[in-house]
């Protein structure tokens, strides 16, 4: 429907349009859905009291918050196939779940304090996520099928309820986990997937992901993996396979599951196919090769470091504990030395008291 509004000014004739949209239909999910959005944005009115909006049949380049401030009552949203390249998340104040998928966005932005839960962003051309380390509330979010070619995991520190990150089918040849040295702490991570990517090596030395269920590094480049695995204490299953790992460190990996119980690469998950191994098999589900390159003890002593300076914290804080413990005991036999004088004391008068009365 439009509406349109007729106003004088200045002794001339403007026609102002207010586009006032409608469901054209109710989608099986429950969605409002509305067709044919075009401009101008911050004129337009939506169905009143619907939670649920489907935007369909439209292309907006750029949706920021000329578009999301009329939604003003939606929480979930869903906007994809819009050919969208910006999204600027600004002004969307009670929207929990956003879908944005298959649109052709290059940039994304975010300002603080917004409610959002979900975000949907896979199939998309993002090569910068970093924009998003301002969506503190976020639990799940999706950035597969995109163009990241590197990614620094610190971007998702602040993320602290953060559960599910999708990562796969990227171009990623390098994770970092931020500053030097710096741990990386994601405390309600549950999954992660980095399959069908480009990584050549990986450092999860700094990792600290105690809930970390789910870690997914099928069909990389992976000889192998700076770590020890005590830095995911909750890990129940790890994508290995397609990978051209070094024989000799995955033997000792495969070891390290086997003590600790653990799923690799499990029927839902996959194994290395028989013809496309060029190498040896272990345990008749991997392809490693012995010409495979071996962990650098240079690198495996600088991903050490982290925990090396972790664990000396921990001592430093852990005396600072003891020392106010025996300061404790100090005072406490102290009290208990005076008390004993006490008694004593009402010892002594009582047995001379005791004298007195016979």
């Amino acid at each position: 429907m439009v509406c349109k509004l007729s106003v004088f000014a200045f002794l001339s004739v403007t026609l102002s349009i207010t586009y006032c949209y409608q469901c054209s239909e109710r989608a099986p999910d429950g969605y409002c859905v509305v067709v044919n959005v075009t401009e101008p944005y911050e004129q337009a009115t939506y169905p009143q009291n619907e939670t649920l909006i489907w935007i369909r049949n439209s292309t907006i380049p750029v949706f920021n918050r000329s578009l999301f401030t009329p939604l003003a009552e939606v929480e979930y949203l869903a906007i994809h196939r819009l050919q969208i390249e910006q999204l600027h998340l600004d002004g969307c104040d009670t929207l929990e779940v956003l879908f944005a998928p298959y649109n052709a966005i290059e940039r994304v932005s975010a300002v603080e304090g917004l409610p959002l839960r979900q975000l949907h962003l896979y199939h998309n051309q993002l090569t910068d996520v970093s924009a998003l380390r301002a969506l503190t509330g976020i639990e799940q979010l999706y950035l597969h099928d995109n163009l990241l070619e590197s990614l620094r995991l610190d971007t998702f520190v602040p993320m602290r309820k953060l559960k599910i990150l999708t990562l796969q089918r990227n171009r990623l040849r390098t994770i970092v986990a931020g500053t030097a040295n710096k741990l990386l702490v994601m405390p309600r991570l549950e999954q992660l997937f980095l399959q069908f990517n480009q990584l050549p090596h990986l450092d999860t030395g700094l990792w600290r992901m105690e809930r970390l269920r789910v870690l997914d590094l099928s069909h990389n480049q992976l000889a192998y993996l700076l770590t020890f695995l005590e830095e995911l204490p909750a890990l129940r299953t790890l994508g290995l396979h397609h990978n051209p790992w070094h024989c000799g460190w995955l033997f000792g990996m495969l070891e390290r599951l086997g003590a600790r119980e653990l799923d690799a690469d499990d029927g839902s998950m996959g194994f290395d196919d028989e013809a496309s191994c060029p190498g040896l098999r272990l345990d008749d589900r991997f392809c490693c090769n012995e010409n495979a390159s071996t962990p650098d003890p240079v690198l495996l002593l600088v991903s050490r470091t982290g925990i090396v300076d972790e664990l000396q914290q921990q001592i430093r804080g852990a005396k600072r504990r003891i020392e106010t413990l025996e300061e404790a005991q100090r005072k406490q036999t102290h009290q208990f030395g005076e008390l004993a004088q006490r008694f004593a004391t009402i010892e002594q008068l009582c047995g001379q008291r005791s004298k007195e009365l016979n």
